[in-house]
């Protein structure tokens, strides 16, 4: 009995470790969205991603009352940067628009983020992480140095603070304008379009009808919304584990209410009832507060257990008796996982692999819990029992 308490206590520690660090990947995008989708095929020209950007940057204003701020980029894994002095990396390079760095925040560690003034003139700057300008610079200033990409040179603006992030093909990470990898004709992989809403149902519904409606085909992500879902398990066990603790409270508030009934009554058998009308009126008054406190608390967990219901307004059929209803609703969920092509980003396959981590530990948790048991649960409320002798 020993041996398995202790293995369900390590069993629940571990499944309490993954949960947190899943958790701690899912932290920190609650109003985040993204609209991902291929890069149009650029040409010898190029302009065809600068065309793009423009488009969207219209798309971006007409939905400016939904969101807090917005911006557009486009994505390139593994390119190949070198440097004059023969050193080379490979890095995932990101074309940026105006706003790109209000929205996806970067410490600067040297010299200056990609500007708006770069943006508009197709500037060649680009701006590296520490460990790649360490690498291609071997410890010299970086900043103001020439780092060829595809053929092309681009002039290091400035240095931000990083290391292999989660989510990334690549180790190291670059950025330059968008409207330079156009003009260059830089085939770029995915354009993403990131925002932050202002409402989590209701920006999300707006940004993903614009866009999809805008330019088919592309892969929309509400960040905290996922995130939402990926808890859901939790909430799960938090509602049926506060069904359990509430019905154990209320069996043992009527074992306590009655044991007062059963003590005044046989009070009563020797004593006048005016003498214990004090601590009758007490005892009533803490067997009511206590069914209050348990009427409130069981409101809280109906509330607590319909509020998905909000978010998710995808799941409710617009009449829940009726078959064709429940059809329908089938088959649009269907739909929205149906897609042959999918497009990623960093931060999706971040929260993916932070709700699988998530999910894994909570059942590791609820394994633990059931080897380790719950005594206060399972421990059986006695009814006490009125003495009916004279």
């Amino acid at each position: 009995m020993e041996k398995r308490k202790h293995r369900g206590m390590l069993i629940l520690l571990l499944g309490g470790v993954l949960m947190l660090l899943g958790a701690c990947l899912l932290a920190g995008m609650d109003n985040l969205m993204q609209y991902v989708m291929p890069a149009p095929a650029s040409t010898q020209e190029g302009g065809e991603l600068e065309a793009l950007y423009e488009e969207g940057q219209k798309q971006l204003e007409a939905m400016a009352d939904a969101l807090f701020s917005g911006a557009i980029g486009a994505r390139k894994q593994s390119v190949n940067l070198a440097a004059e002095n023969g050193q080379s990396v490979q890095a995932a390079l990101y074309a940026v628009g105006v706003g790109y760095f209000d929205v996806l925040h970067e410490t600067l560690q040297n010299g200056r983020l990609i500007s708006e003034m770069d943006i508009e003139k197709a500037q060649d700057v680009i701006v590296l992480d520490e460990s790649a300008a360490l690498t291609l610079f071997a410890g010299d200033d970086p900043v103001g140095g020439r780092v060829t990409l595809e053929g092309q040179e681009y002039e290091v603006a400035g240095v931000i603070r990083g290391g292999r992030r989660i989510g990334e093909l690549d180790e190291h990470i670059a950025y330059i304008p968008i409207t330079a990898a156009s003009r260059h004709a830089l085939a770029m992989q995915t354009v993403e379009v990131t925002a932050h809403g202002t409402d989590l149902v209701a920006s999300a519904i707006q940004m993903e009808d614009t866009l999809s409606s805008w330019r088919p085909g592309g892969s929309f992500y509400s960040f905290g919304k996922r995130a939402l879902g990926a808890v859901m398990p939790l909430r799960w066990v938090l509602l049926i584990g506060g069904g359990l603790v509430l019905l154990s409270l209320l069996a043992r508030l009527n074992a306590f209410t009655w044991g007062r009934v059963c003590l005044y009554a046989d009070r009563l058998k020797t004593r006048y009832a005016r003498d214990m009308l004090g601590g009758m009126a007490a005892s009533l008054a803490v067997c009511l507060l206590g069914y209050a406190l348990l009427a409130g608390a069981t409101f809280l967990l109906a509330r607590f257990s319909i509020q998905p219901l909000y978010v998710f307004t995808e799941w409710v059929p617009e009449v829940v008796v009726e078959l064709s209803s429940l059809n329908d609703r089938f088959w649009s969920l269907n739909n929205l996982n149906a897609s042959a092509v999918r497009c990623v980003s960093r931060f999706s396959v971040r929260q993916e692999l932070g709700q699988g981590l998530f999910r894994w530990g909570m059942m590791a948790a609820l394994l633990g819990a059931a080897l380790y048991g719950i005594p206060w649960l399972n421990r059986r409320v006695r009814m006490p029992k009125m003495n009916r002798e004279h």
